[in-house]
């Protein structure tokens, strides 16, 4: 497929902006340890960019949790919970939702058995591209049934290879903002009750280094 890469800085935001409002993939890193990430408009671009069911649930990307916090069924505690798990720790988090409120049309394709599943950025200039979009969703920046690759010129062969020709792909190269020396991979998965328990819904790379420390 068509894979086009630019280095991350403000001059990279106008093209990614152009890319995802034509309704084209975006491929945006992170720092250590976590994997760059395919961004898009539409749950369906994501997916069939990744060759799996295009029904699959993606993840909300979000720039700020007070954004989405008021859909949620957290207490006090639980929102704060929450809040850590997604920015601090930079976990993919799971949200139960209030069951007197009707969940807004752009939360919906993040939804699953009354969960919303969100992922936030990690890099400052992101955070003002999700608040220019109605909505963004997120997945892991690999093919389906593939690894997440560490480095930008990996991703890069991996998509120009398996992924589907129908789109052109933005890969954002983001490796200065990444530790060579330290293993990178999928993020932990977890679930937040309404008073801020947390459970373990996938193993990921935060576990290895919690493990570590």
């Amino acid at each position: 497929m068509n894979v086009t890469v630019i280095k991350y800085g403000d001059e990279a935001l106008l093209e990614i902006k152009r890319h995802l409002s034509e309704g084209q993939p975006v491929v945006l890193p992170n720092p250590s340890p976590l994997p760059y990430v395919v961004v898009a408009v539409s749950p369906v671009i994501i997916n069939s960019l990744k060759r799996r069911s295009l029904d699959q649930n993606v993840a909300s990307f979000i720039g700020k949790f007070e954004t989405v916090k008021q859909y949620f069924n957290l207490d006090q505690y639980g929102l704060e919970i929450a809040e850590k798990c997604l920015v601090e720790q930079k976990m993919t988090v799971l949200c139960p939702v209030k069951n007197d409120i009707k969940v807004p049309a752009f939360l919906l394709p993040s939804l699953k058995n009354n969960h919303v599943l969100l992922f936030a950025t990690h890099l400052a200039r992101l955070q003002q591209l999700c608040l220019e979009f109605p909505s963004l969703y997120v997945s892991s920046g690999n093919v389906t049934r593939m690894s997440p690759k560490q480095f930008c010129t990996d991703v890069q062969a991996q998509f120009q290879e398996f992924g589907n020709p129908e789109f052109k792909l933005l890969l954002v190269d983001g490796d200065h903002f990444r530790d060579r020396h330290q293993r990178h991979g999928s993020t932990t998965m977890v679930t937040i009750s309404p008073i801020g328990k947390i459970s373990v819904q996938r193993q990921g790379i935060q576990q290895l280094h919690f493990d570590k420390s």
